[in-house]
C-alpha cells in the first residue's frame, strides 16, 4: 500500500493526472508492436556480425576483456562503445541474443521509450505530434529496429541529462551525462554547452558549480570505465576508431602543407556563438547541443546511426515553434533513405534475416552502364546534406535569432509594482517569486533609497512619500545597469531596525521587480519598465490591510497607523496616486462584505477589478478561466482601457493546468512554479499572460 502511494505520487501530478499519459495512446502501442516485429526479423550486418558476437563473447567467457579478444582477431571496429554500453546490452537481454536479435534490442526499446516520455514532459500538450513525428519516425525506426545501430541509448542519456539540468537538478544531470559518455564518447561534445548553461544561469558560486559538475561527470565516467582504461585495445577501439578519424578528413589545405579542419572550426564557432547570450534559455541550450552534433554530419558522409544524434532535436524544435513546418524534417528523412539506398554497402536488400545477400541499387545501376553509380551516390549525398543544412538554417533563424533579442530569454524583463503603503505590492512580488523561482527573480525595493534612517529629525519635516525624502535618481541608475545585465551595489533598508545595511552586490535575473512608492513618478524611470503595475485597492480595504500589516509585522498600534495615514494623505494624493495613469495595469481589490471594525485579523471575501491597456488581446485568457465554472470573469471595454472583474474561487491545480494549456511558452519560463488558490492564483495566470505578450513584442 505504501509503495503504491509512493509510486502514485511520483507518477501523477497534483491533479492526479498520469504523467506518462503518452504511453497510454494507441499510437504508442501500435509503434511498440511494429518495433518488436521489426526487431524479430531484421538486423544489419553490423549488429549481427559485430555487436551480438561481442556481447556473447563477453558473457560466455566469464566477462573477460572482449576489446582485447576482438582486437587480436583483427576486428578492430567490432564495438566502438565504452563499457557501459556493453554492460547495458549484456544485462538487459544480450544474454539471449543468440535466440533472436530482438533481445539485444530490449535496451533500445527502453531508451526509445524514455526519450518519448522526456519529449512529452518538455513539450506539454503535444503527445499526438510527438508520437507521429518521433515515435513513428521512419528513419529512427530504421536505425534502431532494422539496421540495428545502438545510438538511441546514449541519446536517451543525453536528453535525460538535459531535462534534469533545465529542471535545476544539476548534480543528477552530471551523473547521467557521465553515464552517457561511458556509453558513447560523442557526448563529450555537449559538455561545453552544459558548462555555459550553468555559468550563464547562475549568479553565485559559478566556478564552484562548474567545477563540481565537470568533476562529477569525469568521476562517473572513470568509475564505470575503470576496468578497461588500462587496455590498449579498448583505447584504440573506442577512441581511435575509423569513424572518429573522419572528423579530421574534412579540411581545407593551406600553405606549408597545413590543413584547416572544418568540423573543429564550426564547433568552436558554435561555442563562441553561445557565449554571446547573457542568459541561455532551455530552448537555446537544447538547440546548441543539437547544433554540435549537426556540425559532424554536415561535412562528412554519415553512418546511419549518426542521424539519431540530430533528428530528435529537429523534431523537438519543429514541434516547439508554431511558425515552422515539418516539411523540411520529412524531406531530410526521405533524403536519408534515398542516400542509404544508393551507397555501395547498402543493406536494404539483405537486412531481412531470412534472405541471402542480394544485389544493391549501386550494383544494379552500374550494370546498366548509364550514368556512373558514383555520381548518383554523390547526388544523393548532396541532396541529404542540402536538406540537413536547410533544417539547421531554419532552426537557427527561428530559434537563435528570436532568443538573441528576446526579453526573458536573453534579457531581463523589468516589472514595476507601484502604489501606496500597505496596498499589497509585496504580495504581488511574492506571487512572482512563486511562479519564476527565487533564482530567476531580482527584487529592488524603493524603501532602500530613503535618504535617512528611522528616527532622523528630517522625518519630522517630510513623509516617506515625498520625492525629496528619497534618492529617486539613484534607482534609475541601478535599473539601467540591471536592464543591461550588469550587477549593482545597493544598500537594503531593514524595516525591523530602521537602519540601512552595507551595500550588497545584486545580480540581474530573468525577471527584475521594482517594488516601491515612486516607480512611475519620473518619466526616465517609468520608461525603463517592460510592465508597469499600479496597485490601488478600495480605500477602506487598504486601511484594513495596513492596520493588519503594521500592527502584526512592525509593532505599531492601530492609533499610530491611523495618525500616520492622516499625516501622509496630502503626499499620497500628490505623489503616489498621481502615478496611476502611467501604468499598464491597475489592480483594485474590493471587499464583498462589510469590513469588521473590531477584528482586524479576520479574512474578508474579496473581488478583483483590473484595468489594462487595450493593445492586449485577453479573450483566450477570459474564455479559459470562465470554463472553470467556479471563477467568473466579466470582460468589458471602455474608451481607453479594458476592464476585468473577477469573483469566485479556483484551486491552484486548476490555475496551473490552465496556464500550460493556454500559454505555449509558459513551460520554458515556469520551472517548478507554485500557484496560489483563488484571486491570487488568477493574478499569477494574468501576469504570466501579460509578461509573455509584452516580451514577445519587445526587442
Amino acid at each position: 500500500m505504501a509503495m503504491n502511494k509512493f509510486l502514485g505520487g511520483y507518477l501523477r501530478d497534483k491533479q492526479g493526472i498520469f504523467k506518462l499519459a503518452v504511453l497510454r495512446h494507441r499510437l504508442f502501442w501500435g509503434g511498440l508492436l511494429l518495433k518488436i516485429i521489426l526487431s524479430l526479423f531484421f538486423a544489419g550486418r553490423l549488429l549481427a556480425d559485430s555487436f551480438i558476437p561481442f556481447v556473447e563473447y563477453f558473457i560466455a567467457s566469464g566477462f573477460k576483456d572482449p576489446y582485447e579478444h576482438f582486437w587480436q582477431l583483427g576486428v578492430v571496429d567490432a564495438f566502438p562503445y565504452p563499457p557501459l554500453m556493453l554492460y547495458i546490452l549484456s544485462s538487459l537481454g544480450g544474454f539471449l541474443a543468440h535466440l533472436s536479435p530482438f533481445f539485444i534490442r530490449i535496451p533500445l526499446l527502453l531508451a526509445d521509450t524514455l526519450i518519448l516520455v522526456l519529449l512529452s514532459r518538455l513539450l506539454r500538450g503535444k503527445d499526438y505530434k510527438i508520437l507521429v513525428y518521433y515515435w513513428l519516425s521512419p528513419v529512427l525506426i530504421y536505425i534502431s529496429y532494422i539496421h540495428g545501430q545502438l545510438d538511441v541509448i546514449p541519446i536517451a542519456f543525453l536528453i535525460a541529462s538535459l531535462y534534469l539540468l533545465v529542471k535545476n537538478r544539476s548534480l543528477e544531470a552530471a551523473v547521467v551525462l557521465g553515464l552517457g559518455i561511458a556509453a558513447k564518447t560523442n557526448l563529450i561534445l555537449a559538455i561545453p554547452f552544459f558548462l555555459l548553461y550553468l555559468w550563464k544561469n547562475n549568479n553565485q558560486n559559478k566556478i564552484g558549480r562548474i567545477a563540481s559538475h565537470l568533476g562529477l561527470v569525469a568521476l562517473v565516467f572513470l568509475i564505470v570505465s575503470s576496468f578497461y582504461l588500462g587496455s590498449k585495445s579498448f583505447l584504440q577501439m573506442v577512441f581511435s576508431n575509423q569513424e572518429q578519424s573522419k572528423v579530421w578528413a574534412a579540411g581545407l589545405p593551406t600553405i606549408n602543407n597545413l590543413n584547416f579542419y572544418l568540423i573543429p572550426a564550426v564547433y568552436l564557432l558554435l561555442i563562441a556563438a553561445a557565449t554571446r547570450f547573457k542568459k541561455i534559455s532551455k530552448d537555446l541550450f537544447i538547440m546548441f547541443v543539437g547544433f554540435s552534433f549537426a556540425s559532424l554530419l554536415i561535412f562528412i558522409p554519415p553512418q546511419p546511426g549518426w542521424y539519431f544524434w540530430i533528428l530528435p532535436f529537429l523534431i523537438y524544435f519543429n514541434l516547439k515553434e508554431r511558425k515552422l513546418t515539418f516539411i523540411p524534417v520529412i524531406a531530410l528523412q526521405a533524403a536519408f533513405l534515398i542516400y542509404f539506398a544508393w551507397i555501395p554497402n547498402s543493406d536494404y536488400t539483405y537486412v531481412f534475416l531470412y534472405t541471402e545477400r542480394g544485389g544493391t541499387l549501386y550494383e544494379l545501376w552500374n550494370s546498366l552502364g548509364w550514368v556512373p553509380a558514383e555520381f548518383m551516390v554523390s547526388l544523393a549525398f548532396t541532396l541529404l546534406q542540402t536538406c540537413l543544412i536547410l533544417n539547421v538554417y531554419w532552426l537557427f533563424k527561428a530559434g537563435v535569432r528570436k532568443n538573441l533579442n528576446r526579453k526573458l530569454k536573453n534579457k531581463p524583463f523589468l516589472i514595476g509594482f507601484g502604489g501606496d503603503s500597505g496596498v499589497g505590492k509585496s504580495t504581488l512580488t511574492h506571487l512572482m517569486i512563486q511562479m519564476f523561482g527565487e533564482a530567476n527573480v531580482t527584487i529592488i525595493r524603493g524603501d532602500d533609497m530613503h535618504r535617512w534612517e528611522r528616527g532622523h529629525d528630517k522625518w519630522n519635516e517630510l513623509t516617506h512619500l515625498s520625492p525629496k525624502a528619497n534618492h529617486l535618481h539613484e534607482d534609475i541608475r541601478h535599473l539601467k545597469l540591471l536592464r543591461t545585465g550588469k550587477t549593482i551595489q545597493r544598500r537594503i533598508y531593514d524595516h525591523t531596525t530602521g537602519r540601512f545595511t552595507q551595500p550588497l552586490k545584486i545580480y540581474p535575473s530573468r525577471v527584475v521587480i521594482f517594488e516601491g512608492l515612486h516607480p512611475f513618478y519620473i518619466a526616465a524611470k517609468r520608461n525603463l519598465f517592460d510592465l508597469k503595475v499600479f496597485v490601488e485597492p478600495k480605500e477602506d480595504l487598504r486601511l484594513y490591510w495596513k492596520i493588519q500589516r503594521d500592527t502584526a509585522k512592525r509593532g505599531y498600534t492601530k492609533e499610530k497607523v491611523l495618525e500616520q495615514l492622516r499625516i501622509r494623505e496630502e503626499d499620497s494624493a500628490k505623489f503616489i496616486r498621481s502615478q496611476a495613469p502611467f501604468s499598464d495595469v491597475k489592480i483594485c481589490f474590493y471587499p464583498l462584505q462589510s469590513l469588521p471594525d473590531d477584528n482586524i485579523s479576520e479574512q474578508v471575501e474579496l473581488g478583483l477589478r483590473i484595468e489594462l491597456e487595450t493593445n492586449l488581446d485577453i479573450n483566450r485568457l477570459v474564455d479559459g478561466v470562465n470554463a472553470l465554472k467556479t471563477l467568473r470573469v466579466t470582460h468589458e471595454y471602455e474608451i481607453d482601457c479594458q476592464i476585468l472583474d473577477v469573483q469566485g474561487t479556483v484551486s491552484s491545480d486548476e490555475i496551473e493546468n490552465l496556464t500550460y494549456v493556454i500559454l505555449d511558452e509558459s513551460d520554458d519560463l515556469l520551472n517548478d512554479a507554485r500557484f496560489d488558490d483563488d484571486l491570487n492564483g488568477f493574478l499569477q495566470l494574468f501576469f504570466i499572460f501579460c509578461i509573455l505578450n509584452k516580451a514577445s513584442n519587445i526587442q
